[in-house]
């Protein structure tokens, strides 16, 4: 391959810090996987594309005007400079070397093309099949020839199958006429250039010639006619309807799972363009007809046309090198295969550069294809463009703030390729702006000097690959006949196990009986387990219905909603409040893709099963009690690419097995909309930084159930004030295992109570025997018939049943004066849902219980939710409808700008712009910018009388249905409202 020398290499003034940065650079060329552990390697990875500009001058505004005196407006970008292409051709030198093996020729060290659009515009080619492909074919078939001819010596082939069946429709000479004729033409004309053809040996041809050239013709026809015939028809079927080339028809959005029908229509767009663009050049006949402007639709369509077929032989290149990058595990080339395939760019120009279409393309498709082992390296000469995004600022969390040989930029640049090599998401272009400080002589002769690129050598121990795989396979067909069963032989009374199944994988069974996992609703991954399957089962028949009317051919993005939504086989655990959430998202789901906004992202939205107590939810870390090897949050993380995942919502509880699940998700920088979740360590401490929730957290709840405790005329008339204080005594029940949330609540509750009451802990939770809860029960009925006080729930939902059964049956409650008054700040769903079964069961108890919003029962949602569920609506279900419409809204303000955005725009959207006075049915809630949880979120404490009716008590905070949020509560308003800090 020719060597095209701009400069001299030694002759060459490099900017100070270039030499670091080339040998980050040649670490990623050396092995594509740098740093990454052989055990936790990603299956899919993508090298962002590095594109070289220069550090903006002092003083210079963003319109590129000088103003003395002024900050630079530096984006991160840096700007464009003519002089950049040599630094891209110092390294292209660096990718050969004169082999040491005594033959003289030059040695490639990893397989690379280099795009030079001079050589591309001298070339004049005839009216042959290249004056038919335009120069965007041209260059893409010249980068596929120079990765051909630069794979090192002892590396093998390079097989480009899809890119050459791609290029072959492209330059097929397809008479027009029946669409059946032109498919069985293309079909022809890949099967005669690409497939195997059957033929006999020429040895065995010359012994046939023996037999006679009559006999032999017969006979070789007699033998490879029909077996040709089959192969063909097999062939064909294979490349119409295989999976390998089904994503051309996505891409171009054709219906079907034909591959030829596509590839008509994409050389249809081929052709199309080249004759606009052939009437462009030539103008119009008549030298008296006006001229048609650039601007033109026809224009503008050719250039769409030529843009969709550069995605597909991008994409089609893509997928073979990554193909090619991973052979198979017995392939004696594997371990030689570590390097990327490298494209240089030495000219980024204008939108018009053939260079700038082609990193276009790679920016709009890199995102899709997953697995890319193409490291691009690029020099801006023209505008920036504007997906390139600048490197991480220095401190950021991506970056190791330790000693390092490296530079600022170095440091950055080794940040965003490790984040790639590791299978994170990574921004498909960044720029690299460089300074404009002159290194000093001896710096700048290392890049010249250094070789430090070196492809791995042929060793003997590659072929231990292949020899062990063939001895394996031998061994286990070996096995195999051994088990057969011989005529006359004893039966042995085993039989194989069955091989794994999808469930298996997505949505595995665990050791309490429940399915945890995720599903969308239609991929036979039934989560629905134990008490309230129903319920669950139904819902996930709705989740697939409203999921398959989203056209994912189209952009669109997935949530999640992550819970706790199934009991253990033995548990008789109340129903998960979940549920309740679940069905809010479903509705606002439904209703959001139902909108005919001019911009809106359509959400699919999956269901994700924590298990009973999010045991199963994440693993490792703050998680101590998970012990298997299910890690739903890794499930979820593993889908983010092949779903398009932009967040999570949900959690519903505050646990240390939840926050390590948000965690999980913030490492991979997912947002997590938690809903229903209140205890203050969620908030702080470990809490990761994309981490959010829409309820008021322990702390605010606790001043103000402090506050309802101390000045409720309704609880007042239940109670009795002990002499000497000035409120009724507490017995407060909490579960002393539960830090997260009963525990917290409890302290933070004594705090605000101070001493205006008395209070008395009674520990009881989920950890406790069931035989315990009688004598528990007895213990607070005699405090409560001693102190003619109130209880104070402050334990889980799930065991609120079994504890109120036992003081329903106790004596010292039934024969008190009064029915005992149990303020609860986590109810019981079913008896929120149903307020007339504490008359019916419990009727010695007056239940009050906090909730974090009032949804108008004769408004839209109330309304529109008991229609299609048939149950009325709650702050839960409230809840998971705002959850969704959040994300929808910052979903949709992003994509004005970023239409391709990744999770972590999400993130990046609520720390620095935050959502304000968002007008949910939980309330009015503006968050983000350095706040977790909606500030002044609404609270409703409300009360289930005695003939079952729900009456709000009191009602603080910023209400939908108020301008200003609520500050005074009681019957005449007489009672402040505790601040929100």
């Amino acid at each position: 391959m020719p060597q095209h020398h701009r400069t001299n290499e030694n002759d060459l003034v490099l900017p100070s810090g270039f030499d670091d940065i080339v040998r980050v650079i040649d670490r990623y060329v050396v092995d594509r996987r740098t740093g990454v552990p052989h055990g936790r390697q990603h299956p899919r990875h993508r090298l962002p594309a590095l594109l070289l500009t220069r550090e903006p001058a002092p003083g210079t505004t963003a319109d590129g005007a000088t103003a003395p005196g002024a900050p630079p407006a530096d984006t991160g970008q840096g700007e464009p400079d003519p002089a950049l292409p040599d630094l891209v051709h110092l390294y292209h030198h660096r990718l050969v070397r004169l082999d040491t093996g005594g033959t003289g020729h030059l040695a490639s060290l990893a397989p690379h093309a280099l795009v030079d659009e001079e050589l591309l515009a001298c070339e004049h080619p005839g009216e042959g099949a290249e004056e038919r492909d335009g120069p965007h074919v041209r260059l893409l078939d010249r980068v596929a020839r120079q990765l051909r001819v630069t794979m090192p010596d002892g590396s093998g082939t390079l097989r480009l199958p899809e890119f050459d069946a791609c290029l072959s429709v492209l330059r097929a000479a397809v008479v027009d006429g029946d669409v059946r004729d032109e498919r069985r033409a293309l079909r022809d004309r890949i099967y005669d250039k690409y497939a195997w053809k059957f033929g006999f040996a020429a040895e065995v041809g010359a012994l046939g010639e023996e037999l006679g050239a009559r006999h032999w013709s017969a006979v070789t026809k007699l033998v490879t006619t029909p077996l040709a015939w089959l192969w063909r028809w097999s062939y064909g079927v294979r490349i119409d309807r295989g999976a390998r080339l089904r994503w051309v028809g996505g891409m171009l959005d054709e219906p079907g799972r034909s591959f030829l029908n596509a590839a008509l229509s994409l050389r249809d767009a081929h052709l199309r363009s080249r004759a606009q663009d052939r009437a462009d050049r030539e103008g119009p006949a008549d030298a008296g007809a006006p001229v048609v402007p650039a601007g033109s639709a026809a224009s503008a369509v050719s250039a769409r046309d030529e843009a969709v077929v550069r995605q597909v032989l991008l994409t089609a290149l893509i997928h073979d090198l990554a193909r090619a990058a991973r052979p198979p595990v017995w392939s004696a080339r594997r371990p030689r295969r570590r390097w990327p395939f490298v494209l240089l760019l030495p000219t980024v120009g204008g939108d018009g550069s053939p260079s700038r279409k082609l990193l276009n393309s790679f920016s709009a498709v890199a995102e899709e294809t997953g697995n890319c082992p193409l490291l691009v390296l690029g020099a801006a000469t023209a505008d920036i463009p504007p997906y390139a995004v600048g490197l991480p600022r220095p401190g950021v969390p991506s970056q190791n703030p330790g000693p390092s040989t490296y530079g600022a930029t170095a440091r950055a640049v080794a940040s965003v390729l490790a984040a790639g090599a590791s299978g994170q998401q990574v921004e498909a272009v960044r720029a690299v702006p460089l300074s404009r400080v002159p290194d000093n002589g001896t710096s700048a002769e290392r890049p010249a000097a250094q070789r430090t690129v070196r492809s791995r050598e042929r060793r003997a121990s590659d072929w231990l690959r292949p020899v062990v795989a063939a001895a394996a396979v031998l061994a286990v067909v070996a096995a195999g006949l051994f088990q057969v069963p011989w005529p006359g032989a004893a039966p042995t009374g085993t039989e194989a196990a069955p091989a794994p199944r999808a469930t298996d994988t997505w949505c595995p069974k665990v050791g309490t009986g429940e399915r945890v996992g995720i599903t969308d609703g239609s991929d036979d991954c039934e989560l629905a387990h134990g008490l309230y399957a129903d319920e669950l089962r139904s819902l996930e028949a709705r989740l697939g219905r409203q999921n398959a009317e989203v056209d994912r051919s189209r952009p669109y993005r997935t949530l999640v909603f992550f819970a706790p939504l199934s009991v253990g086989s033995t548990s008789r655990r109340a129903v998960p409040t979940g549920l309740q959430m679940l069905r809010g998202a479903l509705l606002a789901q439904h209703q959001a893709n139902k909108l005919l906004l001019k911009s809106q992202m359509p959400i699919r939205l999956l269901v994700a099963n924590a298990g009973e107590y999010f045991t199963f939810g994440s693993r490792g870390g703050l998680n101590t009690k998970n012990h298997s090897g299910v890690d739903v949050a890794r499930m979820i993380i593993d889908r983010i690419q092949r779903d398009r995942i932009a967040g999570v919502i949900g959690l519903t509880q505050s646990r240390p097995e939840s926050l390590q699940a948000a965690i999980e998700l913030d490492a991979q920088g997912v947002t997590v909309l938690g809903t229903g979740v209140s205890g203050q360590p969620m908030v702080e401490g470990d809490s990761p930084v994309s981490y959010f929730q829409l309820s008021a957290p322990d702390e605010r709840v606790a001043r103000v159930m402090a506050s309802f405790a101390r000045r409720s005329p309704r609880l007042a008339a239940l109670t009795k004030i002990p002499q000497g204080h000035t409120a009724p005594a507490a017995v407060l029940v909490f579960d002393p295992h539960d830090h997260y949330f009963s525990v917290d609540l409890k302290k933070r509750f004594i705090r605000n109570y101070g001493s205006a009451g008395p209070v008395y802990p009674v520990p009881y939770g989920e950890s406790s025997k069931d035989a315990q809860t009688p004598s528990v029960a007895a213990g607070i009925c005699a405090l409560v018939r001693r102190t003619d006080g109130f209880v104070l729930y402050a334990g889980r939902s799930s065991v609120m049943y079994d504890l109120f059964y036992y003081l329903q049956k106790d004596k010292e409650c039934r024969t008190h004066r009064g029915r005992i008054a149990v303020l609860a700040e986590s109810a019981a769903p079913s008896l929120v849902l149903h307020p007339e079964l504490m008359a019916q069961r419990y009727g010695s108890l007056s239940l009050f219980y906090n909730q974090f919003s009032l949804p108008d029962d004769k408004g839209a949602f109330a309304t529109d939710f008991r229609k299609e569920y048939a149950v009325p609506s709650d702050s839960d279900a409230a809840a998971g409808y705002d959850a969704l419409n959040v994300f929808f809204t910052v979903m949709n303000d992003i994509a004005v700008t970023d239409p391709k955005f990744t999770p972590s725009a999400v993130v990046t959207y609520l720390q620095s712009t935050g959502v304000t006075n968002f007008v949910g049915e939980s309330g009015i809630m503006t968050f983000g910018k350095g706040h977790k949880y909606p500030v002044n979120k609404e609270i409703d404490i409300r009360e289930i009388t005695a003939d079952g009716k729900k009456v709000t008590d009191l009602t603080c905070g910023a209400v939908a249905a108020e301008e200003k949020p609520v500050t005074r509560w009681g019957p005449s308003g007489d009672f402040l409202c505790p601040d929100d800090d």
